[in-house]
């Protein structure tokens, strides 16, 4: 099976600039199949797209990120979640500008509802882990919900886990 076909009308140019952390993680683990080198590259991309919008990467954003990837483990106990959490983080920048279709298109074919929305709670969990969660990194995660087609739901319920760290709820 291709990446590529999870890429079915998006720019070539688009999929080469994702598919850097896919190529690094495909070096990486060269023995891990396709499919879950992708998984592994849009979770682990999201994440740290999610800890990087407000343009600040926290240390304790970068220790939630490795500990997510590594319980949510992806059925692979030779995937080192300090070497993905590092890639992801290197590749911040490059993948700051992509769009969020380019992350939620090949998870949104593979995954359930139930999985998408475990995705959305691990961002806010990211998002919240420095303590705040600011408004750009709420938005960042509503657009990737409505990528990943969740209802506006997903995102209350979600939103609602850190309540207390919701920057726009803080009382003056």
């Amino acid at each position: 099976m291709s990446i590529f076909k999870f890429f079915q009308g998006v720019e070539s140019k688009q999929v080469e600039s994702y598919n850097k952390l896919f190529e690094s993680l495909t070096r990486e683990y060269p023995n891990l199949e396709q499919e879950k080198l992708l998984n592994l590259s849009c979770i682990s991309g999201l994440l740290a797209r999610v800890a990087f919008v407000d343009f600040n990467l926290d240390e304790k954003e970068v220790h939630l990120i490795k500990k997510l990837i590594k319980d949510y483990n992806f059925d692979d106990l030779s995937i080192d979640s300090d070497v993905v959490a590092t890639m992801a983080i290197e590749h911040i920048k490059e993948m700051a500008g992509l769009e969020n279709h380019l992350y939620v298109h090949p998870l949104k074919k593979v995954f359930d509802k139930e999985q998408r929305y475990k995705i959305i709670e691990m961002l806010f969990l990211v998002a919240a882990s420095d303590g705040s969660v600011e408004a750009v990194e709420s938005e960042e995660i509503r657009l990737i919900v409505k990528g990943l087609e969740l209802s506006h739901q997903h995102f209350i319920a979600a939103r609602a886990q850190v309540a207390e760290y919701i920057k726009a709820l803080e009382k003056k």
